[in-house]
């Protein structure tokens, strides 16, 4: 019973994983840093979520057979951040702390 347990478990761990590398023009602080991370963890496929604020990046580590980098682009830009090409949705940035408003980084 224990090693076929194990076997499930690393048979799970060993999924195909990829990473995404995206930029967003309007990330300027540790608020957006949160909101970012919080908002993509809960996306399906989506394993591990970085952001970068001095460089702008987000970084995001995901199975291709659950979702894509299109999928994830639309996510960030329904956080009300840019991704890419990807405009954000300005409803949701509109929601967004003042703090995540700014034009520069704090």
């Amino acid at each position: 019973m224990r090693v076929s347990l194990f076997l499930v478990g690393a048979l799970l761990w060993a999924q195909k994983v990829d990473t995404l590398w995206v930029k967003s023009a309007n990330i300027v602080c540790q608020t957006c840093r949160r909101t970012l991370i919080k908002g993509l963890s809960t996306q399906r496929g989506i394993r591990a979520v970085e952001v970068y604020v001095p460089e702008k990046t987000i970084r995001v580590v995901y199975r291709p057979d659950k979702t894509t980098p299109d999928r994830i682009r639309q996510a960030i830009a329904r956080l009300g951040y840019d991704a890419d090409g990807v405009s954000r949705d300005w409803k949701a940035y509109e929601r967004l702390p003042a703090c995540c408003k700014a034009d520069k980084p704090h």
